[in-house]
């Protein structure tokens, strides 16, 4: 069964001076086994609206299909321990939450948390680990004496060591140097192509959308404004401007280039294309 959304609502301190409507109406289908981009302005909805992939969050009104259970106000949702097995949230800055004494220990902490052995928890904590690029060095250290970058990985692997269906990152690049974002990025990329997982992605960075994902759902004021291929959102139409949002660097280049007479193609897929097109009309002139 894929990810889906039916008609949801949600409200956060309903019946108060407080009330807010978060989620209005939401109907909205994810699709399995690929990268997809949760973006909108601050406020529109994206972390309350992966909140609901494990039950962090439900609905007010309306369902949310996920994998095998179904999640609504009208109903007991019982056993939610087993869901957040399958699809493991990894907050923004999930390295303010790291708190043992060692990193092997702090990735140990989900799997022993869902009952595994010992043994079994090692194994699959030293391989997320590996998944994400930490070798057996850094088993003993401290994860609080280890980089941003590396403190983020290691966060990573603790949900990655229970071996979840769909992986949920909220902004998971906010604080960290370019390349550091580009490592991690690459990083879901390989989690998405090579063992299968389903990933969704709530960040501000075009780049990153355009770059990295399949699919893109642009949210604003609690509703969903679009959901499309990146190819069609980015080339298709004018939904990205119509939203407001900055071009991804790339594009405003070409963009700015073909204000100055350049007759560049507005499709142009990487950077080793647009410097190539550049040199041809630099050629001609």
């Amino acid at each position: 069964m894929p990810i889906a959304f039916e008609k949801v609502n949600y409200i956060y301190a309903p019946k108060t001076p407080f009330q807010y409507e978060a989620l209005k109406c939401i109907d909205l289908a994810i699709e399995l086994n690929k990268i997809t981009a949760i973006i909108g302005p601050t406020g529109s909805g994206k972390s309350t609206l992966v909140q609901h992939l494990n039950a962090l969050l439900v609905p007010t009104d309306g369902t949310v299909y996920i994998l095998d259970r179904e999640l609504s106000s009208n109903q007991k949702n019982k056993d939610l321990k087993s869901l957040r097995q399958r699809v493991g949230l990894v907050f923004q800055f999930p390295e303010y939450q790291l708190f043992e004494e060692t990193i092997l220990k702090d990735v140990m902490f989900g799997p022993l948390n869902f009952k595994m052995t010992e043994e079994d928890a090692r194994q699959k904590s030293m391989t997320a680990l590996t998944m994400v690029g930490l070798d057996e060095s850094f088993y003993e250290r401290s994860p609080l004496d280890i980089s941003g970058g590396q403190k983020r990985r290691v966060a990573i692997a603790g949900i990655l060591a229970i071996n979840p269906d769909v992986l949920v990152l909220d902004e998971p690049t906010a604080g960290l140097d370019p390349q550091g974002a580009k490592s991690m990025m690459e990083l879901f990329v390989e989690l998405n192509r090579k063992y299968k997982k389903t990933i969704l992605i709530v960040t501000h960075d075009m780049d990153h959308v355009l770059n990295y994902c399949d699919n893109v759902v642009v949210m604003k004021k609690g509703e969903v404004i679009t959901h499309q291929q990146v190819n069609d959102f980015f080339f298709k139409g004018d939904t990205v401007k119509e939203i407001e949002m900055a071009l991804p660097q790339r594009l405003r280049v070409v963009e700015s280039l073909r204000e100055k007479g350049f007759k560049l193609d507005t499709k142009i897929s990487n950077l080793k294309d647009l410097a190539n097109a550049i040199k041809k009309e630099i050629s001609h002139e």
